[in-house]
């Protein structure tokens, strides 16, 4: 069997042909035990669209062959291959069409890119529906105008540690020039020993919104650095940099992923880390919590 032909493999498929069996499902994410080790709740996701898998407590993942070298405990691509084979070769286990081309990223296709101090009018209304102070979002945001199309946009922008923006309008979410994590400090000639960690730029200007009228149902009495991890998949970028902090308070979302990224940086970092979203139970995020919306 070759590597081409091993990522033909419905990861989901061939899970179900070990006997592990999916915990629960949301859109194309699949939850499972960790085949990995024993646990109790589900830390190990798999993305059918793309058939590649994830494990929060490891903070890793990968392709059906990354897959097997953890499954047999070796770095031999041929040995996870032979294992792919002898499991996955009877003709009961369906195979993945092979997709004639990846989808183009809509990012690819933006021309003129133009970045500017956040001012337009629109953007501002859009932070107001999401109750953001304007003055924040000025402080933390621009704004980046492009042509897709034949056609002008713009949207919000928020950079990131690569020079990357996180782009975001009420219509379209994106990322422009590469996906990494933000980095906010208060001080530019040291850390502080406390960090908050957020999933979204969303919700880091909600935290200040709220910061900012006092809400200390929500908010720590302390200096802070932040950093926004824009998307979960940047979980070991993240690891990477919490490691100076002594105190870590993690606002994510409160849902499953947002829960086994807190867990995973709470095993990793043990007695120094604080799961804050407690303080806004029965919301999804911080930005729900900061509009009043309860799930």
């Amino acid at each position: 069997m070759t590597i081409a032909e091993a990522k033909q493999v419905r990861i989901v498929d061939f899970l179900a042909q070990l006997g592990y069996r999916a915990q629960c499902m949301k859109s194309e994410q699949y939850w499972y035990l960790s085949p990995l080790r024993a646990e109790r709740t589900p830390s190990f996701k798999v993305n059918d669209r793309l058939n590649e898998w994830y494990d929060f407590a490891e903070a890793t993942g990968g392709d059906i062959v990354e897959l097997c070298k953890h499954l047999c405990g070796t770095e031999s691509v041929s040995a996870a291959l032979s294992y792919i084979e002898r499991h996955a070769g009877g003709v009961s286990l369906p195979r993945v069409r092979v997709p004639a081309a990846p989808p183009r990223p809509i990012e690819a296709d933006m021309k003129d890119l133009v970045i500017v101090p956040l001012r337009h009018h629109a953007l501002i209304s859009y932070l107001h529906s999401r109750m953001i102070d304007a003055d924040i979002g000025r402080m933390f945001c621009k704004e980046v105008h492009y042509e897709l199309r034949q056609r002008r946009y713009f949207a919000l922008a928020f950079g990131n540690v690569s020079g990357g923006y996180e782009v975001r309008n009420p219509y379209y979410k994106g990322c422009i020039n590469g996906k990494d994590i933000s980095l906010i400090q208060q001080s530019r000639s040291e850390a502080q020993n406390r960090i908050c960690v957020f999933e979204g730029f969303m919700d880091f200007l909600s935290y200040l919104t709220l910061k900012q009228t006092g809400d200390d149902t929500i908010c720590i009495d302390a200096p802070c650095d932040y950093l926004v991890m824009n998307s979960v998949s940047n979980l070991k970028r993240t690891l990477a940099y919490l490691q100076r902090y002594a105190y870590i308070h993690c606002y994510l979302d409160n849902d499953l992923a947002g829960q086994k990224t807190a867990e995973t940086i709470a095993g990793m970092y043990e007695r120094h880390v604080s799961d804050e979203a407690g303080r806004y139970a029965g919301y999804k995020d911080l930005n729900d919590y900061l509009r009043g919306k309860k799930r």
